[in-house]
Parts: C-alpha cells; structure tokens; sequence
C-alpha cells in the first residue's frame, strides 16, 4: 500500500469507497467535499457556506490492483483554523481491514498536522456499532472526547480531539 494526493484519476473511486463506508453521504451536505479539495473555484460558494477555510485529501492504493482502499483527509474550519485541523472521510475498504492501513493512514494524517504546527487534530464520529472499530483506533491513538451531540439518525454524534504536541507514535 502506498498514500498518494487524491487527484483526477482516484477521485470516482475515493467517492465509491467513501459511498460504501459512509452509505447516504451523496444526500449529505458535505457530500460534494471530495470534488471540491480538487476543484476549489468551482465550489467556492460551498467553501463559504460551509466555513471550511483548507481541504486535502489522500488516498491509499493498493500496490497490486492500483485500487482506491483508503482515504484520509484534513481541512479547516473558520472558527478554529489557527488552532486545529479536521480529520474528512477517514476510512478504509472492508475487504482491507484489519491489516494495519487504517492506523498508518491515521499516522500520516496526523503527522500532516504536526507538520503544519497545529495544536489540535480534531474530528466527529457517531455513537453507532459501524462506527465502533474507527472510534477505538481513535481512542488508541490518544484522541479524547471533547464532546457530544444528538443528531438526526437518532445515535449520538462524538466529538474527539488530539493534542499535536505530545504524540508518540507506537511504532
């Protein structure tokens, strides 16, 4: 596996991996995200409306297959941009889970943060059963709840946060 830029060539198979992890994210607000990191102009009303100040995302690809199996992404929020950056549409394949890439997608995406001299790397998950193995790789990483909130599917929405400058990594 290898981490690479999204771009134009990955993107149709960053939103199907995105669609398969995160089902019913094209009726979502934030569904058009992954096209607007790479086609800022075009979606430059959306960045307003949102409040998101940077977006990127990665994709890792399969060596063997040349295959989208995750994605990772960081931007920032108007409120919080000097202080924070936002973990995007973190997730992983089913068929390549349990293999070690979620946690060395996460490690980039944290060493991304560092990187640029941000004090907090920050993000929301739900209180839901597909949501439980994400959650605890956060939790094993040295996220802690910052945070909570109802939300419209009924499960709770969570809020976690990484402080930047005391990470170790694990190896």
């Amino acid at each position: 596996m290898y981490i690479e830029s999204l771009s134009i060539a990955t993107l149709e198979q960053a939103i199907h991996l995105r669609e398969e992890v995160f089902p019913g994210v094209s009726n979502s607000s934030d569904s058009p995200s992954l096209a607007a990191s790479l086609y800022r102009d075009k979606y430059a009303q959306w960045f307003s409306d949102s409040g998101i100040t940077q977006l990127n995302y990665w994709v890792a690809i399969d060596e063997k297959s040349f295959q989208v199996i995750g994605l990772t992404g960081l931007y920032c929020k108007s409120e919080d941009e000097q202080e924070a950056d936002w973990l995007g549409w973190f997730c992983v394949a089913s068929q390549f889970r349990g293999k070690g890439i979620g946690k060395e997608l996460l490690d980039f995406t944290i060493d991304l943060a560092q990187a640029k001299a941000k004090r907090y790397l920050r993000l929301y998950t739900w209180e839901h059963p597909s949501s439980d193995v994400a959650r605890m790789l956060y939790l094993k990483r040295g996220f802690y709840q910052i945070g909570e909130s109802p939300n419209k599917s009924g499960f709770k929405t969570i809020y976690l946060e990484l402080q930047l400058d005391s990470i170790i990594h694990s190896g």
